[in-house]
Formats: structure tokens, sequence, C-alpha cells
């Protein structure tokens, strides 16, 4: 098998990137050069361990060595886990001339990664990246850290590694949704600073799960490429290398507000880099056909491009807490062209006023790609695709109620034939059969009543609005308490949420006993 080298040169931390397949002869012959004395600490996860354990024990046979299988997911990657590494490395009286071993996807490289630099002021690792992410990004670069409660990687420290090993055979054990997710961050290099592999990602598209072989050799290759040539120019990101941070501002927000382990860290970079995107445009700095094929591109690739669960109001508290704040702005990477990102200095207080209008974008375009409605028209004012909504798998499009509005039956026609009810469309009948009618005055046209319908009450539920749904439903059945769909609808929605409401009701009735107002 071909193996291919690549140095990333920063002087006395430089160090080597192989490339290939089955390159763990390389791996036990390099550990045996350079650390002929120490022993050797393997940091994994169980998913891994499951996978590769054996293998591990075969490729450091006669080698010292130790490994600690940690529990996987974004969620463990907290100070509890880095305590649990540092008492592994105290037990196996792990010194300065010992190796730490990352073996696993970008949790476990920056776990690690981090107790190694901080655990006796700072001792050598090597990454050993399991999965297509970890690969084209997390691996390579010496970033390492942990999230807190209160944003993502809020801790960590600049620790080069020693050496990175890169292998495509771990991908053939990913599932789709891993494997995607790696994909996003291929995405990102290429925006930021590859105008040939954004070409190509274009030319793959949504085949991109049929990439095998040299071809996904090349892909990595080529991100890593870029990355490395960031880094060298600027190790501690302290300007060049935040152009790497291309959709993590709104990504970090995302993982943040959602709770960690409920997006993959690649979903969440593909809707930040969307989400930015369009948020580039409405400054000036990105052009309108770059966002269309983006926007493309991610959800051929399989994207959801938001979280409906997630309240603007939880993501742009996020983006205050994020790192690259500078007190009251963000240095924000913004897409010029394919290949070229620059960095903008944002006021946070502008990001989070475009965040509803960009969420909405987002929602048109989405729908408006499965339709097979051309991205420019889904955002023009008068697109038909502007009234549609979805709610759960089902699309919907909201008309204005006066194309429904009957017109003023004559007083002696009867109360009943003037009442107003919203119907659906009927079908058209033979031209012989329809009934003639003279077109209405203005002033026979009648102001049209709210519509409150189930649907309606689903839609804002599911963007959250909890309280305008129950309220929705309330008023449904206060007018007609028979409705069978209204009566399910709430008898779905039981004890906290049934709690809430009864408070509410609880509290205008003495709002209106004491004459205050709860608007």
């Amino acid at each position: 098998m071909n193996r291919e080298t690549m140095t990333v040169a920063l002087g006395d931390r430089s160090y080597d990137i192989f490339f290939g397949r089955g390159i763990y002869s390389l791996f036990q012959e390099w550990i045996c050069r350079f650390y002929p004395d120490g022993t050797v600490h393997v940091v994994t996860d169980r998913n891994v361990a499951s996978i590769y354990g054996d293998d591990i024990q075969r490729w450091l046979e006669g080698i010292p060595h130790e490994v600690l299988a940690l529990p996987p997911g974004e969620e463990r990657k907290n100070f509890d886990t880095v305590r649990e590494i540092y008492g592994f490395l105290a037990r196996g009286d792990a010194g300065r001339d010992s190796l730490v071993v990352a073996f696993g996807g970008g949790v476990v490289g920056d776990l690690a990664g981090f107790a190694a630099a901080t655990y006796l002021r700072g001792i050598s690792c090597i990454q050993v990246p399991t999965t297509l992410l970890s690969q084209v990004d997390s691996s390579v670069g010496g970033k390492t850290g942990f999230n807190l409660l209160e944003g993502k990687n809020l801790v960590g420290a600049f620790h080069q590694p020693r050496a990175v090993f890169i292998d495509d055979a771990f991908l053939l054990t990913l599932d789709d949704r891993n494997l995607r997710a790696g994909m996003a961050e291929v995405v990102k290099c290429a925006l930021a600073g590859d105008a040939q592999l954004w070409e190509r990602l274009l030319a793959i598209g949504g085949t991109w799960k049929s990439i095998s072989g040299e071809e996904w050799r090349w892909i990595i290759r080529r991100a890593v490429a870029f990355k490395a040539s960031v880094v060298e120019r600027d190790e501690r990101e302290t300007s060049l290398r935040r152009i790497l941070n291309l959709g993590h501002t709104i990504g970090h927000a995302m993982e943040k507000s959602g709770g960690y382990g409920r997006l993959l860290h690649g979903e969440a970079v593909a809707m930040g880099l969307a989400w930015e995107a369009i948020l580039g445009r409405k400054l000036g700095v990105t052009g309108g056909e770059l966002v269309d094929d983006l926007v493309s591109l991610l959800i051929d690739m399989g994207f959801p491009l938001d979280d409906p669960g997630v309240a603007l109001t939880s993501i742009a508290a996020a983006i205050g807490m994020d790192k690259k704040r500078m007190v009251l702005d963000v240095d924000l990477p913004l897409v010029v062209a394919p290949g070229r990102c620059e960095l903008r200095r944002v006021p946070l207080a502008e990001i989070r006023r475009e965040l509803p209008g960009i969420r909405a974008e987002i929602r048109e375009r989405s729908i408006a790609r499965e339709l097979n409605i051309p991205a420019g028209d889904a955002i023009q004012e008068e697109s038909p695709v502007s009234n549609l909504v979805r709610v759960g798998d089902e699309v919907y499009e909201i008309r204005p109620v006066e194309e429904n509005v009957v017109v003023a039956a004559p007083a002696e026609a009867g109360p009943e034939i003037g009442r107003e009810k919203a119907t659906a469309a009927e079908p058209e009948s033979e031209p012989s059969k329809r009934p003639v009618r003279p077109e209405p005055a203005p002033s026979e046209i009648r102001t049209a009543p709210a519509i409150r319908t189930v649907t309606l009450a689903d839609l804002y539920w599911s963007q959250g609005e909890h309280s305008t749904a129950r309220r929705i439903v309330g008023e449904i059945l206060r007018d007609e308490p028979a409705n069978l769909r209204a009566q399910a609808w709430l008898a779905a929605r039981t004890g906290s949420e049934l709690v809430e409401a009864d408070l509410l009701r609880f509290l205008e009735t003495i709002a209106k006993e004491y004459g205050y107002d709860l608007s």
C-alpha cells in the first residue's frame, strides 16, 4: 500500500501526518523508534474499543501499554471525563517520557489531548483519528479542550501532537450519519480555502455515499493540507486561523442550545455554514449564487439545516458566550468566494437581529428544494413557497383569508346564508352549471375573522410556542366543545404542559378580577 506523508512545519513542534490504509506497522515502528523506554497510554471510547480493542492490543504487542475506554458522546466532553483521564495516567505511572495515544473521534482527541497538555505540565500525545470529522479537522492543529455548561470548548490548550496517523479504512465502520457529519468539515475547508475541492464537492453532491478508495484519500488530503497550511501561518489563532471557525459561531450555538449530544458536531456545523452564508449575503459579503449552491449541496447531502426545537432566544444567548466574541462584537469568518474567506468583526446585536429572518429563509429554501422550486425563487417576496410551512412531515400553504371570504348576503336571504366559514376551495364545475354572481362592491366584503385550526396549533407547538398553541386549541373547544380532533390534541399533551395551561387560566382569572393586564 502506498503511503503518503505531510509535514506540519512548526519549528521544534513540527510533526508528520501519515496517510494510507493498513498503516499500523508504521504506527508500531514509530512508537518503538521515538518512545523506546516510555509507557504508552491509549485513550479511546467504548464504541471504538468494541470494534478495534483487539487490534489495539495487537498493534502495541511488546510495548508496555494500558487502555482507557471512556463512555462515548459529546455530552461526556467535560472536566469530569478529563479527571478520569488524569486518574488513568496517574495509576499507570505516566511520566515525562510517556506517550498518550488518542484513538477515536474528535471528542476523544480533544479530551486526551487536553489531558496530555496539562498532566505533569505537558506530556507527548499522538492522534489516531477514527472518524472522517476528526481526520479532516480536530486531529490536526493542536486544539484541545472540553465544554462547559455555558459554552462549547471554553476550556482548552494548544498542544500539538507528535504525529497523526490517518487511515481511510476506519471510514468503513462508520454509519451514514457520522460519515455525513465529517463531510460538513470538508465543505468548510473547501469554502474557506480550496476552490478545487469545492468544485469537486458540487460535482459529487448527493452521491457522496458512493465515494470510495482513492477518492476518499484525495478529499481527506485536500482538507488536511488546507488546515495544515493555515496552522503553519497562525498556530495559536491570533488572526488567520480564525477562518477555520467558518460555520462554528452559529454551529456551536446550535449544539449548546439543543443540549450536547442532540446534534453531532458536523450536523451543527452544516447548519452554521448555511445560516452564516445567508448572514454574509445580508451583510453584502457573500454572493447569492454561492448561497444557493451551498444550501442546495448541504440539503442534497442529507443535512437538516435547522433544529426547530431550539428557540432563537437560546441561539442568540449562546452566541453571546462564544469564545470568538470580542466585547460586544464577534470575529466572524464570511465567504467572499469559493476558496476565499474573510474575517469580519460583526456586532453581536446585528447577528441576533438577523436570526429570525435567517431561520425563515432556511425553512423556505429547504421546502423549495423538496418541491423542486428554483432556489433563487424561494426567497422572493411573491414566491409561491413564501407561504409554505412545515408541520412534521407535511407541507401546508397559508393563504390570505380574504381569498375565501364569501359575499355578504342580503338581509332578506336570512342570517345563515351570510355566515362566514373557512372552507377548502371547491373543484371547478362545468361553465353551464356554475352559478353566476355579480362582483361584490367593496362595501359588501366583510372583515374575515381569525381562523383557528389544530394544524395551526401544531405549527406553533413545533416552534416552541406552547402557550399560543394551547390558547388556539382552547378557543376551538370553547366554540366547539365536541371537536374530537381538538380534544385528542389536548389529551395528548398531559402532565406538566396541562399544569402550565391550568396555571395560565388561573392567572387570567385573577388578572380579570383585580384588573391586571397580562399581555
